[in-house]
């Protein structure tokens, strides 16, 4: 309880101290008050044994009934948590001089704790709750607490109550183990769409959108690198219209893409600076058809979107032959600047993407940002951009128990926590299966360029 103020008049004790607290605690006492209601009828009319009867007789049947014992629990969860940011607030200092607090209007469970809507008190602001959002946890006592303004509403927030790590196995409401991909069996998509990778904390799908965006996948091996690049083929490979040149330092991770890509590249320099150039030509041809239209992006019907993969992209970035890396990185770094208006999309995996490793004026041109596991803040800084590890966002703090976890910088202004859908050898085959017979069928529909064919 806050400490009685010596300036509280008598009423205003009266209200703060008794009135508000019984307000708080009106589901409790509501029921209490109906136990007791029900017993003192039974005890006057039939004896104290049948009041006791009554009762035990109707908590049991409120336990055994799935719909009421829910129910009950619904609101004395809610209740029990409105409590707590009741007392979180004040103690945080947030009471308005009308003592009005940030209240909340509504609660939906995650797997990762709660998530509530905020109504904010007049003379207070959304940024005086992100302010305080440390001190509401630890009164709290969770993990975290996030704050975000509604974008149309200045009154209204958004606050996440982090209680736990949902991407651990032994989480109490986890979402561990392998996410499916929900387009697996998806007969046909579009890429220019937004594309389903993965779920939040909150167990909400998470979508990017790719044409005008390029992504930077990093982290430590077997961090999931490869499969989150998987799920970026998959889309593409179920749109006949789009054409996808892999670029596959292992010759292993994209081999059982190959029915569905228009050319690949293995651990050969040359044949990868070939490609690039080959696609800058392209880039070129599209501009230049772009300028005689009077337009300045690239639309469906201009053809398709190319959809360019590199697994280990520093192998090709940090080839050992000076020149031929030099060239390699030249191309990269022009088709990542100028082609998004052009329709490509370059998807680059490898480990720490350091300056030594790939070039930061190539790496700063990748505007997705997917950081997996991290040995360190420094490698994680790497990926993600430099600062986010001293305002306490780190890959290096993911848990290794949780493979294909990572912290995504896309479509917003701070890092998620994102753990990847994950497809199966099989599946992968039975997608790249569907999306031969559609090139087939529709033979590349849209397609400025003749043939496909393997490098």
């Amino acid at each position: 309880m806050l400490p009685i103020r010596a300036e509280y008049s008598p009423a205003a004790r009266l209200t703060v101290y008794v009135l508000r607290p019984a307000w708080l605690w009106r589901r409790e006492i509501a029921c209490a008050l109906v136990l007791a209601a029900l017993g003192g009828w039974a005890w006057i009319r039939y004896g104290l044994g049948a009041a006791v009867g009554a009762v035990v007789g109707v908590v049991a049947v409120c336990l055994a009934v799935p719909v009421l014992r829910r129910t009950l629990g619904l609101m004395l969860w809610r209740g029990r948590l409105r409590r707590g940011w009741d007392a979180a607030c004040r103690f945080a200092g947030l009471a308005t001089i009308n003592d009005r607090i940030p209240r909340i209007v509504e609660i939906r469970a995650v797997p990762a704790g709660e998530r509530m809507r905020v109504r904010i008190p007049k003379g207070g602001s959304v940024e005086d709750l992100a302010d305080e959002a440390e001190r509401i946890a630890v009164c709290l006592k969770v993990r975290e607490v996030r704050v975000t303004r509604d974008a149309d509403r200045a009154h209204l927030a958004e606050v996440e109550v982090i209680r736990r790590d949902p991407f651990l196995p032994d989480s109490a409401q986890a979402v561990s183990g392998v996410i499916g991909w929900p387009w697996a069996d998806a007969q046909r998509l579009n890429l220019w769409d937004p594309v389903p990778i993965g779920i939040d904390e909150l167990g909400q799908y998470v979508t990017i959108t790719l044409p005008g965006r390029n992504l930077l996948l990093g982290g430590e091996p077997g961090a999931g690198k490869s499969s989150a690049l998987s799920v970026l083929i998959a889309c593409a490979a179920l749109d006949p219209t789009v054409r996808i040149w892999g670029l596959d330092a292992k010759r292993l991770e994209l081999a059982l893409w190959r029915p569905v890509l228009d050319r690949v590249v293995a651990n050969d320099i040359d044949e990868a600076i070939a490609a690039l150039t080959d696609l800058q030509e392209v880039m070129d041809r599209r501009y230049t058809a772009l300028e005689a239209a009077g337009r300045r992006n690239v639309t469906p019907a201009d053809g398709p979107l190319y959809l360019v993969p590199v697994d280990e992209l520093r192998f090709f970035t940090a080839h050992s032959d000076r020149k031929k890396r030099q060239a390699f990185n030249d191309l990269a770094i022009d088709i990542a600047a100028r082609g998004r208006a052009a329709g490509i999309i370059l998807a680059a995996a490898t480990q720490k993407p350091s300056t030594d490793v790939v070039p930061s004026s190539l790496r700063d041109l990748l505007a997705y940002r997917w950081a997996m596991r991290c040995t360190t803040k420094d490698a994680s800084d790497t990926i993600l951009g430099a600062g986010w590890a001293t305002a306490g966002v780190s890959a290096a703090t993911i848990d290794t128990r949780t493979p294909g976890v990572g912290l995504l910088l896309a479509e917003g202004d701070t890092p998620r926590r994102v753990k990847s859908c994950y497809l199966t050898d099989d599946q992968i085959r039975a997608i790249a299966e569907r999306g031969q017979i559609l090139r087939d069928r529709y033979g590349h529909q849209g397609a400025d360029e003749g043939g496909r064919h393997a490098a």
